[in-house]
């Protein structure tokens, strides 16, 4: 009997109450998917990581602070929200870690525009103050967090449209940055109304993908949602990823 693949999850870090913390969401939707969730303790030791990254069998990049604008080369704007530079450090070095062992990658909100960063992209640090472009819709809804703020189309051809089984989802949306310039090597997978990317891809790895919408918070209200999460634990615990390019 295969055991159940284990999923690093990159917590977020209380700089006041000096400790770690994850919402349970992200928790709960890796161990429906049938994965099992460790939280990842933030050390910047590369043997620790080197040693994390052989005991994993996959990554979850959660939601959380913004990126520092210095990782994409661009001064912090006032409109940029709270960062954490100690949490930047760690998660790019353990991207770089898990790339190089070619590990399923998983995204979201924050961990979308990190990986868009990490291909050498850039991001809008505030949405709203960046353009006046007219929304029926705000990417930042307020609760509750588990219904739909707006549609993405999802790309025709994709490999998203493919695993979900649907060429458009409903969404929800709770951030103020978004992608300004597409990372090297990544495709978009899913575009919201106003021409925003919203889910991406990178090609040439077995399973670097994510969204900025959250998942976690619909997964339990629409099977699409849950199918994310499954696919990406099933790659994790399949040794063979070639299929997921099929």
């Amino acid at each position: 009997m295969l055991k159940s693949p284990l999923i690093g999850i990159v917590p977020l870090w209380d700089e006041e109450k000096q400790c770690i913390w994850v919402k349970r969401t992200y928790i709960e939707a890796i161990y429906d998917a049938g994965g099992v969730p460790v939280i990842l303790p933030i050390l910047q030791c590369e043997a620790f990581i080197d040693e994390l990254i052989d005991r994993i069998d996959g990554l979850l990049l959660t939601g959380g602070d913004d990126i520092h604008p210095h990782l994409y080369h661009e001064m912090k704007e006032k409109v940029c929200g709270r960062v954490c530079e100690q949490l930047d450090a760690f998660e790019w070095l353990i991207v770089q870690k898990v790339m190089e062992k070619k590990k399923p990658i998983l995204g979201i909100c924050r961990g979308f525009q990190f990986i868009n960063v990490y291909f050498n992209g850039t991001l809008i640090q505030d949405i709203e103050t960046y353009d006046s472009k007219p929304r029926s819709f705000s990417h930042r809804q307020e609760p509750p967090y588990d219904e739909p703020a707006h549609d993405v189309r999802l790309v025709s051809g994709g490999m998203l449209e493919k695993w979900l089984g649907v060429s458009q989802l409903a969404v929800n949306s709770r951030h103020h940055q978004g992608i300004k310039r597409l990372g090297e090597g990544l495709v978009a997978e899913a575009i919201a109304p106003d021409g925003l990317i919203e889910a991406i891809r990178h090609p040439k790895y077995p399973f670097v993908v994510a969204v900025q919408w959250h998942p976690e918070l619909r997964y339990k209200k629409d099977p699409s949602e849950s199918l994310l999460f499954k696919q990406f634990v099933q790659v994790c615990k399949d040794e063979d990823f070639s299929s997921v390019h099929e």
